[in-house]
Order: structure tokens, then C-alpha cells, then sequence
């Protein structure tokens, strides 16, 4: 293993390395230069990111941490306890969320009914000193892993449950599960135990599985063949650094040094700089438009009301684009006309009124498909992501285009849109599609370097596709665009409460589950 150094910007020491295993969750979702350099606590962005904290709580499932702390440490009442929670308010959906979660939680694990097992106060912590700084400049280790903590009276088992919004939602790796055993079987601040236990619990339906459950020496086996590698690399994440830009990107202390985000001060057309740093997307757009309460609970990645968001509707789109994804993904040739009648891509369970709509609808597309235009892969980008730091409104930015190509003279934004209807509306498509407005602004804009000539929307619809191109160098396209942008942007911006609008929208909504005021409205009605 070589030294490790800093990337340019970034000062401290490595004398601490300290690791959470959630740190080892699935690499999709995380920035490998980012957690390396978390992992070194004393390192520090030499030019820091201001912190603004929001008024509303975004840990959304501490409450729930906090409440059991209550419940099963003082013997607070569960209805006391989600009186007493939150450093900082919570918005009605999390405390509605929490309620649920807690009363799931006592109900699969009521208090005192495992005699063997008692809440444990704290937290396990693997810790090492060595007696010289190593080759990463480290003298001391710590990993720590967040769940509820439970022993026998004599020490001699634990467990940890590690909390997720659905059982079946959220894979833990291989490394996390070992890393996680190896600090059940080490950690202080008592004597190791004789058996360890790892569950994983999902607080939306109160079910929960067994991760692992051996002997300490079966803990300490598993790290070896499962932990020690991941945790290394994870770790040892040094030149060249690997950044992957995302909505992680909003809260990152780095950000302001980070080679790979792209700045674009006055992208959304808003300059203030004193509101709290969030990530935005065309998706926040539209969500707060209809009720900025589902704004909210999309962002804080409340659970969902599955019969609503995979309806037969958004079900029949999602798998559409997925099988446009999958063959733009992997092919030169533009799609064509025959549509294999096992085309929907697994995981998509589609009604055959919809199985056959959606093979009307990739007959269509392959009029219209934009690889008839390209001629190598190097000419495609299938739904990449785009990230854009804008430093006027402290905001980062999060953009996925359905298809980046290039024509042979430039380079084309395409959105595609599936329909059931024939029927065309009269509402602007920059209005309709907040993507649109801000592929346009980017298009328009040469100082952001995406090189990007026009902007297409493809609807397909039973009668055919319709290609609508956007000319982002028209002054009126622009200036439209620009307009649709700031006036959606500027109000998100500027809320700390995101309160909801009860309305008919509430029956389509998938997280009006953890929502007062529907329920309000329905009782009503």
C-alpha cells in the first residue's frame, strides 16, 4: 500500500480513521473521495461549505431512534416519548412516519418479552491504537455501526437490529453485514461476547430477517473473508480519486473543492446565498408545484403507497423506458418495429391491455428512434447524471436526461414521454415538463460546456410519436424557459415548512399515507 495524500484543497492529518458501516452500502449511491475523506475526521476543506441548518428535522428516521432511546432506556410512555422528540421541529409526515415506525417496532419486539436480551445504552465501538502512524498516516481506528443495541445480563450475546424504511427495500452488502459482525465481536466498551446477532428490521411492515447469528469466531471469519478487503478500499481511496457527483453532493464538506462539480453560478436564476444548502431537480419541481408536503416526503425518502406509485399508468411508462433504456444502453442499431412479445424487462408486472399499449408505443418510437443518427457508443449517453453546483443560490442541481446523442453536428437533450391518450393539451411544454426548461437553460448557455444544440421531446402516443424540438438560441424559447425556472425554483427555495394543499391530488399521491391534512379532506368530503 502506498502513502496516502490528500486531493489539491484539502488539509489535515490521518492520525484518526474513523468508519460507519453504512459507509459500505451499495457504491450506486455513494462518492468514493468523499467518504475517504470522511473517513479521516481531521480533515478539512480548505475552503469550507457554509452550514445553514434547516428549521425542519432531515434526519427523518433519528425521531425514531430517539423515541425508543426514551421507551426503552427511562420508561417513558410511547405517547410521551413522541411528545418530547425532536431537536428541531419535525414536519407532520416524519412525526406521522415515526408513530408508525415505533408502534411497528414494539409491537414485533415488545418491551421485556426476550428475557435474555436487554437494551443496551450506547453504541459498540471497534477501536485499535497502534504504536506508530502506518503508511496511511493512521495510529487509531474506529468503526461504529448505527442500530438498537441489546445484550444478555452477562455479556455474553448481543445484537443490533439495523432500522430500514422497507424490508425488502434496502440490500445490505456483503461488507456491511461483516464489518458489522466484526464490531458486535470486538467492539468495547465491555468484554467480547460469545455469539453475535445481526437483524435487519423494516419499520414500515414490522418484519425483520436475520443478517447472521454465530459465534464470535464466526464474526471474526466472516470479517476476514467479507469485511477487511472492502473496508481497505474503502479507506485507501487516494490517487486518482474517484468523485461521483450527486445529491450527496448538498451536504458534503468538500463540495467547494470537489475537480467533478460543475459550477454554474445563476443557473436557476435566483442569487441568495443565506438559505439552507439543498439539492434541486425537475422532480422537486414538480412534486412542489402539486402539494409542497410531497415535495417534503419525496425528499426525505418516506415510504411510499406502492398501489399509487406503481400504478397501471406509471407502471406501463417506467417499463417503456426501461426497455428503451436497456437497448439504447447496448446497441449501435436504432430500434426497429418488431417488438419481441416478452418485452417487458423484469420486475414490471403489466396488464395485457398494457402489455399491448406499451408495444404500440416502442413501434412508434422506432420512427422517431435518435440512434439512426449516431454511429458509434461513444455518440450515446442513456440517462446520465448531471450535476451543477449553482454557487449564486447554493443549490446543487440534479439532471437525468432520458437520452444525451450526437447527431454528427451536435449534440441533442431528448426527453421521452408515453401517453394513453391521442388527445394533445394546450399547456406549454416548458410548463408541462420542467425538465425541458432547464435542459433548455443549459443548452442555451456555452459557460456550462455541455455543448448541447437542441432540446427534443418525444410523446408517444396510440396514434403515433410527435417530435417537438426546442430551439434553446430563440430569445422567447429561452427567456420562457428562464422564467418557468426561477418562479418554480424561487418559491421552493424560500420554504422551511413545506406545508401541504389537500386537494384532489391527495388520492394520487404516494406518500399521503403520512399526511394529516388528506385525511382531514377525506372526512370532510
Amino acid at each position: 500500500m502506498m502513502s496516502w495524500h490528500p486531493p489539491a484543497g484539502v488539509s489535515g492529518d490521518s492520525d484518526l480513521i474513523k468508519v460507519s458501516v453504512g459507509m459500505l452500502g451499495p457504491a450506486r449511491y455513494r462518492c468514493p473521495a468523499r467518504d475517504a475523506l470522511t473517513a479521516r475526521p481531521r480533515y478539512r476543506a480548505d475552503t469550507p461549505v457554509p452550514r445553514k441548518p434547516e428549521v425542519l428535522e432531515t434526519f427523518t428516521n433519528g425521531p425514531f431512534m430517539d423515541v425508543l432511546d426514551l421507551v426503552e432506556h427511562q420508561g417513558t410512555a410511547v405517547e410521551d416519548a413522541l411528545a418530547k422528540i425532536g431537536r428541531r421541529p419535525l414536519h407532520d409526515s416524519v412525526r406521522r412516519w415515526t408513530d408508525h415506525a415505533v408502534n411497528r417496532y414494539l409491537d414485533a419486539f415488545p418491551p421485556g418479552q426476550d428475557g435474555a436480551l436487554k437494551p443496551f445504552r450506547g453504541r459498540w465501538v471497534y477501536e485499535t491504537t497502534l504504536a506508530q502512524a502506518d503508511q496511511r498516516g493512521a495510529r487509531q481506528y474506529r468503526i461504529t455501526v448505527w442500530g438498537r443495541c441489546y445484550r444478555s445480563a452477562d455479556g455474553k450475546v448481543r445484537e443490533v437490529r439495523l432500522p430500514v424504511n422497507r424490508l425488502d427495500g434496502r440490500t445490505r452488502t456483503d461488507a456491511e453485514i461483516a464489518v458489522a459482525a466484526l464490531v458486535l465481536a470486538s467492539g468495547g466498551p465491555d468484554a467480547p461476547p460469545e455469539h453475535v446477532t445481526i437483524r435487519q428490521f423494516g419499520m414500515l411492515d414490522g418484519r425483520s430477517v436475520t443478517l447472521f447469528d454465530g459465534s464470535r469466531q464466526a464474526a471474526l471469519d466472516l470479517y476476514a473473508v467479507s469485511g477487511r478487503t472492502a473496508l481497505a478500499q474503502l479507506v485507501d481511496a487516494g490517487e486518482p480519486f474517484v468523485y461521483r457527483p450527486g445529491a450527496a453532493c448538498a451536504d458534503c464538506p468538500f463540495a467547494a473543492v470537489c475537480p467533478e462539480l460543475r459550477r454554474t453560478p445563476g443557473l436557476l436564476g435566483v442569487r441568495n446565498r443565506r438559505r439552507p444548502r439543498r439539492s434541486w431537480s425537475a422532480t422537486s419541481a414538480r412534486n412542489y408545484t402539486v402539494c409542497p408536503a410531497r415535495d417534503y416526503g419525496r425528499r426525505q425518502r418516506l415510504p411510499v403507497d406502492q398501489g399509487v406509485e406503481r400504478g397501471p399508468s406509471a407502471e406501463r411508462g417506467r417499463a417503456v423506458h426501461r426497455y428503451l433504456e436497456d437497448r439504447h444502453d447496448r446497441t449501435t442499431y436504432p430500434c426497429n418495429a418488431r417488438i419481441s412479445a416478452d418485452w417487458v424487462p423484469p420486475g414490471f408486472n403489466l396488464t395485457e391491455e398494457d402489455r399491448a399499449l406499451g408495444t404500440v408505443l416502442l413501434r412508434h418510437h422506432a420512427v422517431v428512434c435518435p440512434v439512426r443518427h449516431t454511429r458509434t457508443l461513444a455518440d450515446l449517453r442513456v440517462e446520465p447524471d448531471l450535476v451543477f453546483d449553482d454557487t449564486d443560490a447554493d443549490t446543487v442541481v440534479l439532471a437525468k436526461p432520458d437520452l444525451l446523442y450526437h447527431d454528427g453536428t451536435t449534440w441533442v437533450w431528448r426527453e421521452v414521454k408515453t401517453s394513453a391518450s391521442a388527445r394533445r393539451g394546450t399547456r406549454p411544454w416548458l410548463e408541462q415538463y420542467p425538465q425541458l426548461a432547464l435542459a433548455t437553460i443549459l443548452a442555451a448557455r456555452d459557460d456550462f460546456g455541455l455543448g448541447i444544440g437542441r432540446v427534443e421531446l418525444e410523446v408517444l402516443r396510440p396514434t403515433g410519436a410527435d417530435l417537438y424540438t426546442l430551439d434553446p438560441r430563440t430569445p422567447e424559447v429561452r427567456r420562457h424557459a428562464e422564467t418557468v425556472v426561477r418562479e418554480s425554483f424561487s418559491q421552493w427555495h424560500g420554504d422551511d415548512r413545506f406545508l401541504p394543499v389537500p386537494g384532489r391530488h391527495c388520492t394520487s399521491c404516494e406518500v399521503a399515507q403520512w399526511c394529516s391534512a388528506r385525511e382531514a379532506t377525506e372526512g370532510e368530503a
